[in-house]
């Protein structure tokens, strides 16, 4: 979903995913699972940087209680925020989503839409972002009152070093709010900065007013393992006293918004960065190194210590280079994506809507494929994705877009062939993924016929038939076994699965017997006993599970044949 060029705000640095899951056993039931990060979804992120993750759940029979209340208060939050996003996308590939990623989606905003929401005093989110307002304001905000002694600043990135032998303006300016919001203690509170010494931005170049200040300034604690540069954002704050092991009053902000102006100090609609986080109060965080009855160890959980070897000199410093200016990673071209259309040879891809005239498509050669009749000819299969040319403000622009299938499959590689014995390893475990494939020790005895079908409906097992006719007919039964137990909300997804796997078989030689025998195979599919009662009244579900035989029985070749061989098996 690529958002243009133009937008109100900086980089769009939030780090922000909602999931959704659906119960198996009880598919009305569902589960919804909030990751605010402060780390990309990136490759990096997992084997680089040093970063903090922070995830709550809400459950569809969870809506009552302190705490259900408040997960609900924010998972609505963050929903909104991405749903304000996705509005900033004109147009994108999920407009032409194939019906089991439209269904997800939707359901996905009805399971938002069902958070408890009249509520007499809902309390805050703890989920915040900057949209309209910069993040600082909101952290002192949702602070209790009570001046803590202790302080903590981790991040990766820190302003630039525009004023040699001055606090960097926005630390200086997190310390005041703090304390002017009464969270922080005003004389002499304790402070630690955690740094990258060899990239600290301004924080190198003010260390003697950092050092009068009584603040220190640490590396940041790594795990075991190899070393990882901080990317971390964080502020944690907490009463130390000397009779008690308790992290008191403690509250701790972590997020995507970096130590800078725009990260911090500004809103988006300020020309700020698009920032997300959350402030929260944990109550069960101890000073000790180890878990006690009180709590978890605040130094497990955080990269920070308070150990001499964490201190680091003044020399040791260095500013490194500044929070890079990046372009766009991605660029929204004029055509977000094509649709692959065999019905039409000549000009096979063709754009959502009418496609600027100045906008061309590129053939593997990087030449313009010629223009035919609103679409584009193309030599050669269903491509994965191309590449699309256009002009802005003077300058030649490319772009590579996912093109679509007649099937709804983005950027979809051809299914590969099974065969007839591998359909039902595809579809027993539905509506979870297919389990390990089938291997000649896991579903055949020493004399070539079937073990039988051990766990959960024949998983893993093939057809113990060798017999073409037979072989099909057990598969067709267990098919309609299967199917006739299917909830009405798999269903959709049921026909996908149904129809990609048996169409991957039609190179299998018991579907060429049929074929010899003028016989169509999937004829007693349609009859009533092989289906749900659901599927049998006219309506969406009744004309997908016709679609997707149509389409399969194209596919096997079989399709005007006669299917009466039903009567014998039904």
């Amino acid at each position: 979903m690529p958002l243009p060029s133009k937008l109100p705000f900086g980089l769009m640095h939030a780090k922000v995913a909602l999931l959704g899951f659906r119960a198996v056993s009880e598919p009305k039931d569902w589960r919804l699972r909030l990751i605010v990060s402060t780390g990309n979804w990136t490759r990096a992120t997992l084997d680089d940087s040093l970063d903090l993750a922070w995830t709550v759940e809400i459950a569809s029979g969870e809506t009552r209680g302190r705490d259900a209340t408040q997960n609900a208060v924010d998972v609505a939050a963050a929903a909104d925020f991405l749903q304000w996003l996705r509005g900033k996308v004109p147009s994108s590939p999920l407009d032409a989503a194939p019906p089991v990623t439209r269904e997800a989606m939707d359901a996905l905003d009805q399971w938002v839409a069902d958070l408890p929401a009249s509520l007499p005093k809902p309390p805050a989110p703890r989920f915040i972002d900057s949209r309209s307002q910069a993040l600082l304001p909101q952290i002192c905000d949702r602070i209790p009152a009570g001046p803590r002694n202790y302080l903590s600043i981790g991040s990766g990135f820190y302003e630039s070093a525009t004023a040699p032998g001055l606090v960097p303006s926005v630390l200086d300016a997190v310390v005041a709010e703090l304390q002017k919001a009464g969270a922080l203690k005003k004389q002499k509170p304790w402070v630690d900065l955690y740094v990258n010494p060899e990239a600290c931005q301004a924080v190198a170049t003010a260390v003697d007013a950092i050092a009068a200040r009584g603040w220190t300034i640490r590396r940041a604690v790594t795990p075991k393992g190899p070393s990882r540069f901080l990317h971390a954002k964080f502020l944690f704050a907490a009463n130390w006293r000397d009779e008690d092991s308790l992290c008191a009053n403690a509250w701790l902000y972590l997020g995507s918004g970096n130590l800078t102006p725009p990260g911090m100090m500004r809103a988006a609609s300020a020309g700020g960065n698009l920032e997300a986080g959350v402030v929260l109060r944990p109550r069960t965080l101890t000073w000790e190194d180890r878990p006690s009855d009180k709590g978890h160890p605040v130094r497990r959980l955080l990269p920070i210590a308070w150990s001499e070897d964490t201190r680091v000199e003044p020399g040791a410093l260095s500013g490194g280079e500044d929070m890079p200016d990046r372009p766009p990673a991605y660029l929204a071209p004029p055509v977000p994506y094509l649709l692959w259309r065999p019905d039409s040879p000549a000009a096979p891809l063709r754009p959502p809507e009418p496609a600027d005239s100045s906008c061309d498509l590129l053939d593997p050669t990087g030449r313009p494929c010629r223009r035919i009749d609103g679409g584009w000819e193309w030599a050669g299969e269903q491509p994965v994705e191309v590449t699309v040319s256009w002009s802005s403000d003077g300058r030649a622009l490319t772009e590579r877009v996912p093109v679509i299938g007649a099937d709804g499959r983005m950027a979809a590689r051809p299914l590969p062939s099974i065969a007839v014995d591998e359909v039902w390893w595809a579809l027993s475990d539905f509506p979870l993924p297919p389990s390990e494939p089938p291997g000649d020790e896991e579903t055949t005895g020493g004399d070539g016929t079937g073990k039988g079908e051990g766990e959960g409906e024949g998983r893993g097992t093939s057809l113990p038939s060798s017999y073409p006719v037979r072989r099909i007919m057990e598969l067709v039964e267990r098919i309609a076994d299967r199917q006739t137990a299917i909830h009405p909300l798999d269903w959709t997804a049921w026909c996908v699965r149904l129809g990609q796997t048996l169409e991957a078989a039609k190179d299998d030689p018991a579907v060429a017997f049929f074929r010899s025998l003028s016989l169509n195979p999937l004829g007693p599919l349609r009859a009533a006993p092989f289906r749900p009662d659901f599927s049998l009244a006219p309506g969406p579900d009744a004309e997908r599970y016709e679609r997707t035989l149509d389409m399969v029985e194209r596919g096997w070749q079989v399709n005007g044949l006669d299917g009466r061989w039903q009567r014998d098996v039904g």
